[in-house]
């Protein structure tokens, strides 16, 4: 299971390995909150009270927040046996959410509806 950047506060050692700091950490997965539909009941953060990690990424927030997820990365060797060769932190490009929010939008738009 990747929680990746919604519970970086929970990590920050591997923060530090990707190229952020603890307070970006921190503000990563405060934000992201933002942009998901709730909490997990398990899978809690320490540094934020016990609070649980973001959820379900909700395309409608993140087009209305304009916040996009960011990703943490890992870069495997192609040769066996010499392991990761790079991390770094990334954002995902606002344009799949606004195209995937449209999808959304139209498939809905189709839909039969229930009475």
């Amino acid at each position: 299971m990747g929680l990746g950047s919604c519970a970086m506060a929970a990590a920050p050692a591997i923060v530090q390995y990707v190229g952020g700091t603890p307070q970006t950490a921190v503000e990563t997965t405060l934000r992201s909150y933002e942009i998901t539909a709730g909490e997990h009941d398990t899978f809690r953060i320490p540094a934020l009270n016990f609070r649980g990690t973001p959820l379900g990424i909700d395309i409608r927030k993140v087009v209305e927040t304009g916040f996009t997820p960011v990703i943490n990365t890992g870069i495997a060797c192609r040769r066996p046996g010499v392991g990761q060769i790079g991390a770094g932190i990334t954002a995902v490009p606002m344009e799949c959410f606004v195209k995937a929010l449209e999808a959304f939008a139209a498939a809905r738009s189709k839909a039969p509806s229930v009475v």
